[in-house]
């Protein structure tokens, strides 16, 4: 009986071994590459560059987190229901008007299917600028989870 149950026992961990572990939903296939969370970031400054005259609202102009677009949202409501900004610069270039130059945008951390931090810095008018962005890895792609620079925090804002 006793070698019977060391079989039973090194078959289990054979086939254990032998089987692929569980995927995270969210993450990507085996063998899949994830996008450089950067790559998700530049784009977000073309408008600047190219010197829009308009912009979508605060809601669409980045592929946001689906909690920090609910905080936006909230944001969003109050400040209408009060008739009065509560976000009165855009926080991706931290100011009210822009002449972007010298955009540098890189990762600084990335723990993958998880969560990464890129860091922006470019000249606003002559002045030194930089915008941190926390990400996400949320619905099979980086999601912007949070704006900030030393001096603000958008989610603070967003839900204070």
């Amino acid at each position: 009986m006793r070698r019977r149950d060391v079989l039973l026992a090194l078959s289990a961990i054979a086939v254990a071994a032998c089987t692929p572990p569980a995927q995270d939903a969210d993450a990507p296939p085996a063998g899949a590459e994830i996008p450089d969370p950067a790559a998700i970031i530049r784009p977000l400054y073309d408008p600047y560059i190219a010197q829009a005259e308009t912009f979508p609202g605060l809601e669409q102009q980045a592929p946001w987190s689906a909690a920090m677009l609910a905080s936006l949202q909230s944001m969003m409501a109050r400040s209408q229901a009060m008739g009065e900004p509560i976000l009165d610069f855009d926080p991706l270039i931290d100011a009210q008007d822009f002449q972007i130059t010298d955009l540098n945008v890189v990762t600084e951390s990335v723990v993958e299917n998880s969560h990464a931090s890129v860091r922006s810095s470019f000249n606003n008018g002559g002045a030194a600028t930089e915008v941190v962005y926390d990400l996400v890895w949320e619905n099979d792609g980086w999601r912007v989870d949070n704006v900030r620079t030393s001096r603000w925090d958008l989610r603070v804002i967003a839900t204070g």
